[in-house]
């Protein structure tokens, strides 16, 4: 929990404008991810019920076909990106350290300006259709994302949201990751963490090995279309190399953004069945089973692109191991309500509406990993049909069941039950009504937009219209229910639902500090609040706070402007790094940046990090923790090995792209033909010798030499710059000769993109060594506070490890 903090230009705001622009309190960034998600869930609602219209009738003309295109693909991205997973994680940030006996996430204002983040990306993607939105599907299949065949500047603008999106993600996770491994309460082992914190955990480290390669394969396809690289326009890497690296992520997604709905299903069963959850540890077991499984799936959805007869049967039978785990779960919850008697609130309604769906949806999906069917199925309607039968009607469904089942814990105020039930039933009509005629379009492409009169498909489409304007009109019961109840329901007391998680035995809403006092759980799961008698079932208030109502005092004590100011200096600079003259469909636009935007943001956000690294904000950690098995390591640390982890898959999908278009490429340049082997033998001699230089610091620190550290922080400095200035040098040769052209142009796109994004990382190395020079001139780091010197040597070495793979890649072999 945050305990001080300044307030920085805080007064110009009104109270309750500060309280939600500068919060860092997890329940409030937690309400700012729920509403802001639903909010994008509206938006790409809208845009699929115009392309229904468009495809109820044959021949119409609601939309043109580019207008129609970009709305596909708008409202693919918003989906998957803005609306699913952080719907889920709004819930986790809201229940997650209640359920765990914790006061807030580890990192508090990396949580706030992982929100900011988030929310800057979705005006992004929002503000590609000032641009001409992407008009690619939601996949950006190469080679269609080419500049000759992509001109419009739009794309680039929704490359730039798909960043943003991705530093927040990869912020939540690390955030995410140390509070459940560092921050729970004693007692509250792995093994006994209830479901959801699991499956939050699990979707976690998937996001943390997915969303780098996604990272990556963003960052590639922007620079071929800024800077003319060769990456996905060339023969060698194209529409292969594309598939490949998202698909690496893209069908881990498909889970990332279903296990949080399962988790909370699994809390919700119990909770109205009385029952525990039949098999959880294997329900566990098989999450994390499917995870490891899905990084292994991904070829499947390349069967028609003609990749070899091995490949082939080792993705069809890893297609089918997937299905398996959830087999288990399905049959876990199955055996959960065998005989027991339902309590049919709208939350246990849409958990069973979600699990009913999303076994049509799994079942359906098996078909897939036929190479037959999937060569008949892949670009039909089928295909969409399944995918939403999963993303809408297992996660959409079941995190809806979250809503209702966590409402009055948010609000402290009761629902509607009869509308809320209402809601289900028209939901879950309009849905089938909805997606169902799809399957019976087999032989309808997916990406048209519109059919001639004598396909038949006529009469199929306007039913899917029907139950797509039935299913959105129900949403509308959800935000009007929502709405009043939220200012005239009933109050829900603690615990409505009898509840068995901790956080049911909370106020409701609960405190800004969550509770007076940290929880024990004895090993039969009773919950103990110091000196009381235990309260297995989260009764009632077992801590005596009565804060239930309106927010202490403590609350203010964790306000920051700095996450706001960082995200919006990163959302102007991408801006202006994306944008330039208005798109012409006759002259492809080229890399022609708004420099005063880029400047703008480059300023705002060196005064912003200035401001966050010098504001004084602190967390308490708590000592009498739950923290197998990283119970010697600190938090900061554990954070950041746990970004290092993420920086190893995004690098190595860089690498790995190499490899890729150079073993498709029949020829090479020979060793230093292009690469002078001198100068990388001393760009590799300067930065090992300042990871040496990194380790004296740290060991000046530890005992106290102050002149020792400064003079090696200015060496690690000086070294450095050297690399900088060797690498700028080689640069400007290689430029200047004529090495980047069409001739060269996959070695020199491999090289500028990889060793380029190197640079940068070592540039922020060096304004981290500034940032720790500028604090050594104020003797700090010499009394045993030598952390910040440590974190830094953590992440230097890792740059000086990451040349040392890059060098005899591109120098020597």
């Amino acid at each position: 929990m945050a305990v001080q903090s300044d307030h920085m230009s805080q007064d110009i705001f009104p109270p309750r404008v500060r309280r939600w622009l500068f919060t860092t309190n997890h329940k409030e960034v937690g309400i700012l991810y729920l509403v802001t998600s639903l909010f994008f869930f509206v938006a790409a609602g809208l845009l699929a019920l115009t392309m229904r219209t468009q495809l109820s009738v044959p021949d119409n003309r609601v939309l043109t076909e580019t207008l129609y295109n970009q709305f596909v693909t708008v409202h693919g991205l918003l989906m998957i990106f803005w609306v699913l997973s952080p719907f889920a994680f709004g819930f986790a940030n809201y229940i997650i350290p209640l359920q765990i006996g914790a006061r807030d996430l580890a990192f508090p204002r990396l949580n706030a300006m992982s929100y900011w983040f988030y929310l800057f990306s979705g005006v992004a993607i929002i503000m590609s259709f000032i641009f001409g939105a992407p008009d690619l599907g939601w996949t950006l299949y190469s080679p269609q994302t080419a500049l000759q065949f992509a001109p419009s500047i739009g794309l680039n603008v929704g490359a730039a949201a798909l960043i943003l999106i991705t530093v927040s993600i990869t912020m939540s996770s690390v955030n995410f990751l140390v509070t459940i491994f560092k921050m729970r309460a004693p007692g509250m082992k792995l093994r006994n963490m209830p479901v959801f914190p699991w499956a939050i955990l699990v979707t976690i480290f998937m996001m943390l090995y997915a969303f780098p390669s996604f990272l990556a394969a963003v960052l590639l396809l922007y620079v071929d279309r800024a800077f003319g690289t060769f990456y996905f326009s060339s023969i060698q890497g194209g529409a292969l190399l594309w598939d490949n690296v998202f698909w690496f992520f893209g069908h881990p997604e498909v889970y990332i953004v279903l296990f949080p709905a399962i988790g909370v299903i699994a809390d919700v069963i119990p909770t109205f069945t009385r029952r525990p959850l039949y098999g959880s540890k294997y329900v566990i077991g098989s999450m994390i089973a499917a995870a490891v499984i899905s990084f292994i799936v991904w070829g499947h959805h390349m069967f028609v692109t003609g990749i070899g007869l091995t490949s082939t049967k080792l993705y069809t039978v890893t297609t089918i191991a997937v299905s398996l785990p959830f087999d288990v779960m399905v049959i876990a919850m199955i055996e959960t309500l065998i005989k027991a008697r339902v309590k049919l609130k709208a939350a246990a309604l849409f958990a069973l509406g979600a699990i009913a769906l999303f076994v049509i949806g799994g079942i359906t999906g098996v078909y897939l990993a036929s190479v037959a069917l999937d060569h008949a199925l892949r670009g039909t309607y089928f295909v969409v049909a399944h995918f939403h039968y999963i993303m809408v009607g297992a996660s959409i469904m079941g995190l809806i069941a979250g809503l209702y089942y966590w409402f009055p814990k948010l609000t402290g105020r009761m629902y509607n039950e009869t509308v809320a039930k209402i809601h289900f039933i028209v939901s879950f009509i309009g849905f089938n009504i909805l997606y169902f005629p799809m399957f019976l379009l087999l032989d309808m492409p997916r990406r048209i937009q519109t059919y001639a009169p004598d396909t038949g498909w006529g009469p199929l489409n306007a039913l899917a219209t029907l139950g797509g304007f039935i299913f959105g009109s129900a949403q509308v019961l959800l935000f009007l229910n929502l709405f009043f109840s939220h200012r005239r329901g009933l109050p829900s007391g603690s615990n409505p639902w009898d509840g068995w998680t901790l956080e049911w035995s909370l106020p409701s809403p609960p405190p800004a500090h969550d509770f007076d006092t940290i929880p024990t759980i004895a090993e039969d799961g009773t919950y103990h609040f110091g000196n009381s008698p235990g309260l297995p079932n989260g009764a009632g208030y077992p801590n005596g706070s009565k804060i239930g109502v309106g927010y202490s005092h403590s609350h203010l004590e964790g306000l920051s402007a700095w996450p706001v100011v960082v995200a919006f200096a990163a959302f102007i600079f991408f801006l202006g790094l994306t944008i330039g003259q208005p798109s012409n469909p006759t002259t492809p636009v080229t890399f022609q940046p708004f420099w005063p935007l880029i400047a703008d943001g480059t300023i705002l956000g060196v005064i912003a990090l200035y401001g966050y690294s010098r504001e004084r904000f602190s967390t308490h950690e708590e000592t009498r923790v739950e923290s197998w098995p990283f119970r010697e390591v600190p938090n900061v640390k554990l954070g950041i090995w746990t970004f290092l982890g993420a920086e190893v898959i995004f690098f190595g999908v860089l690498i790995g792209a190499y490899f890729f278009v150079r073993t498709n490429s029949p020829t090479w340049p020979e060793i230093g033909s292009l690469f002078e082997i001198r100068n990388g033998f001393a760009m590799t001699l300067v930065l090992l010798t300042s990871s040496l230089t990194a380790i004296m610091a740290l060991v000046s620190a530890k005992v106290g030499s102050r002149y020792g550290l400064i003079a090696s922080l200015l060496a690690t400095f000086g070294l450095g710059i050297s690399f900088l200035y060797i690498k700028a040098t080689e640069w400007v040769y290689l430029g200047t000769h004529g090495v980047f052209s069409v001739a060269n142009g996959l070695p020199a796109t491999s090289y500028f993109i990889t060793t380029g994004t190197h640079g940068v990382h070592v540039f922020a190395g060096m304004l981290m060594t500034l940032y720790l020079l500028a604090n050594t001139l104020k003797g700090r780091y010499l009394n045993g506070d030598h952390h910040a010197i440590e974190h830094f040597g953590l992440y230097w070495h890792f740059v000086d490890i990451v040349w040392v793979f890059l060098f005899p890649l591109f120098y020597l072999i």
